[in-house]
């Protein structure tokens, strides 16, 4: 029963939110996240912390370009340091007010530093591409999953072409104008009023 209630809790906001949608052109994006592990390696710990932001603009109703960089320190027996700068772009097509099919394309450069002696430093390029879906619980708020495949130019033991998921929480940045237009509004779309709540 608990289980059952805390569900209901959950899916009501979206259920209310369900007829909010993106603005579209000139709206800014901006996200991110982070994690740190500690893995027991028998003979040494191995500690490793992630930060990930993210930023993005709609340059058309459908159309977000921008950017997400990885920053990681792990330390084992050595300390490395590994950032990698992903430009990209983003198609949404509109399934509805809400909901979008998401096409994605990145071309990856990483740089990975090893403090030891000598110090080695790796850089490796990729791209990666896949097809995606987004949902928006408001016009500021929305989750999406990607399923991409990424491909090295040179890969190696550690830089593997494969396929893998990721998604999240996004945040997209309002200015006046952007809140009082509806650029997906279609016919029998509801229509957001200025009083209504972002």
């Amino acid at each position: 029963m608990k289980t059952i209630i805390c569900i209901l809790i959950l899916a009501l906001p979206a259920s209310l939110f369900a007829q909010r949608y993106p603005t579209g052109k000139g709206t800014y994006r901006a996200g991110g996240g982070g994690s740190m592990s500690i893995s027991d390696k028998t003979d040494y710990y191995d500690y490793k912390v992630t930060i990930t932001p993210r930023f993005g603009y709609f340059v058309t109703d459908n159309l977000l370009t921008g950017f997400s960089m990885n920053y990681t320190m792990e330390l084992d027996t050595a300390f490395t340091s590994a950032i990698k700068f992903t430009p990209q772009a983003k198609y949404f097509y509109k399934l509805n007010p809400s909901t979008f099919i998401l096409a994605t394309a990145e071309f990856g450069l990483d740089r990975s530093t090893t403090y030891v002696d000598p110090k080695s430093i790796v850089d490796h390029s990729s791209v990666s591409f896949g097809p995606g879906v987004a949902y928006y619980f408001t016009r500021r708020v929305g989750f999406e999953i990607n399923i991409m495949t990424q491909l090295y130019f040179q890969p190696d033991g550690s830089h593997n072409n494969k396929v893998y998921a990721e998604g999240g929480f996004v945040l997209n940045v309002l200015n006046k104008n952007q809140k009082k237009k509806n650029p997906f509004k279609q016919k029998g779309d509801y229509e957001i009023k200025e009083d209504d709540d972002e």
